[in-house]
């Protein structure tokens, strides 16, 4: 893929127009002060689940597969042991260079098109998109991983072909009802783990009147320039939103062919702790229809949509346990707006933005508690707490971030990258890199289960990123700008 032009490191932060009170703010019961700132990932697993049962009332996906968890710290007494998050496998390898990114039954990826970089004198960034308005995501085509799908905040989907940077004319889809201001707008995207073969892809928006999280499928036409139809519109999930901030915004497949959702806490720490409901939750649902009406719980008290119709997988941590909502995979996050999944071990990095002083990197894994609102970071916030060591869980089993990240450095929103897969530069692999809304500066970081090691600075944009991005051969993505100034940069080496 050829690419138009290089950003240097450089200290002047440009203003973005996303949203002007990003920084944290003094919430309580009520709204807090916006804070602005997931994902979908192909990991090419098998499709929805084909049967289900009811127990105890609750939809239960009875074929959904299994898989090994590669978990660190120690369980909570919750935790299911069957249910998955990081998987620890990569992805299968053909004699050709290609792979499946999600065993035999998922999209074949092609070979990693780049000459290998052996000790690249430092990071940057390279425009591979641009003529986007606000991009706040970008994403790879499964089995064209240069073909970018990029979001705009006010609801359009864009596609930038192959070897060129601007977007195809005319956008393949403009996603009806996006509420569009303040912290809202169309923020995640996912395909279909058997995408291209089952063109359908997933959507997390935030939808008029009201600004309640939305989750629709659609499916693009692979025979007429993967234009979407706007006709084929299925409501997956409507979640309400109690207030304007905090909403989450990511989605992404996990290996298991489960979609995966993060949501904030609406706007209101009341939602924290209570683990009967949707918000301040990773949830993990399958998206395929079973016939039983599902009925979750976005917050107490407030308006409830529904039915709905997708599945609850059997492994999901907490199904059979009455206090907790089937759908919830991990809890305790205060607002997950920009996470990712890992394409070569399926590990679900996430950038929690937190409240006055702390922002938080955590690697979350099935059943576990990440904290918010007892603690912000490792620091107690509302509750009396026991910081341990980094990805350990304490006594309360509250698991603790890898990193924060204090607002003291100008730092104020955390905005999660990825992880770096690419076959350009073989040293960098493994690197889960990340950046700030405020501060723009991008950070390294790695962590094998056991030694955690932080990078420091390795890019000084001139631009903050408010977005992020990957794709199947693992390169990283930032995304920025504003109505007329929108680009997707690729990190890259300088060699």
């Amino acid at each position: 893929m050829t690419h138009s032009s290089k950003v240097t490191a450089s200290h002047a932060l440009a203003g973005l127009a996303l949203w002007v009170t990003a920084c944290g703010g003094s919430g309580g019961d009520g709204g807090t002060a916006s804070d602005g700132t997931s994902t979908g990932s192909d990991t090419g697993s098998t499709g929805g689940p084909s049967s289900s049962t009811t127990q105890g009332g609750t939809t239960i996906d009875v074929t959904s597969a299994t898989s090994t968890t590669a978990t660190t710290g120690a369980d909570t007494s919750a935790a299911s042991d069957t249910a998955t998050g990081s998987t620890g496998g990569g992805s299968t390898g053909s004699d050709d260079g290609s792979s499946s990114s999600g065993g035999d039954t998922g999209p074949v990826v092609p070979p990693c098109p780049y000459d290998t970089v052996v000790g690249p004198s430092a990071w940057t960034l390279e425009v591979v998109a641009e003529d986007v308005e606000e991009p706040m995501f970008a994403l790879g085509h499964p089995t064209e991983p240069d073909r970018l799908f990029v979001l705009e905040r006010a609801g359009t989907i864009e596609m930038i072909e192959p070897g060129t940077t601007s977007p195809v004319v005319p956008s393949i889809l403009e996603i009806d009802g996006v509420e569009n201001g303040g912290e809202s707008g169309l923020f995640g995207l996912a395909f279909h783990p058997n995408f291209p073969d089952d063109p359908r892809i997933y959507v997390n928006f935030t939808a008029l009147p009201d600004g309640r999280t939305r989750i629709n499928e659609y499916t693009l036409d692979p025979m007429n320039g993967w234009v979407g139809d706007p006709d084929s519109e299925r409501l997956i999930l409507d979640i309400w939103q109690p207030e304007y901030n905090h909403n989450g915004g990511g989605i992404a497949f996990d290996t298991t062919g489960n979609l995966l959702i993060g949501m904030g806490d609406g706007g209101t720490q009341s939602t924290a702790r209570v683990t009967g409901i949707l918000l301040a939750k990773f949830l993990r649902i399958g998206v395929e229809p079973d016939g039983i009406d599902d009925n979750p719980v976005a917050c107490e008290g407030c308006p409830q949509f529904g039915p709905f119709d997708y599945t609850i997988p059997a492994d999901n941590p907490f199904v059979g346990d009455g206090d907790y909502a089937p759908e919830i995979f991990a809890l305790g996050f205060r607002n997950p707006f920009r996470w990712s999944v890992d394409v070569g071990t399926g590990d679900i990095w996430v950038g929690d933005v937190g409240q006055n002083a702390w922002e938080e990197i955590d690697r979350i894994e099935s059943g576990h508690d990440y904290g918010w609102n007892s603690m912000e970071g490792f620091h107690c916030y509302a509750d009396a707490c026991e910081p341990v060591e980094p990805n350990q869980t304490n006594t309360d089993g509250l698991t603790m971030p890898l990193v924060e990240i204090s607002h003291g450095g100008g730092d104020c929103a955390v905005v999660g990258g990825a992880v770096y897969r690419s076959c350009q530069v073989p040293e960098w692999d493994g690197t889960y890199l990340f950046s700030d809304y405020c501060n723009g500066e991008v950070r390294g970081l790695r962590y094998d289960g056991d030694n955690l090691e932080e990078l420091g600075v390795l890019i000084d944009p001139s631009t903050a990123p408010t977005g992020n991005g990957w794709n199947a051969w693992g390169d990283v993505y930032f995304a920025g700008g504003g109505t007329f100034t929108g680009r997707v940069w690729r990190v890259v080496p300088v060699e």
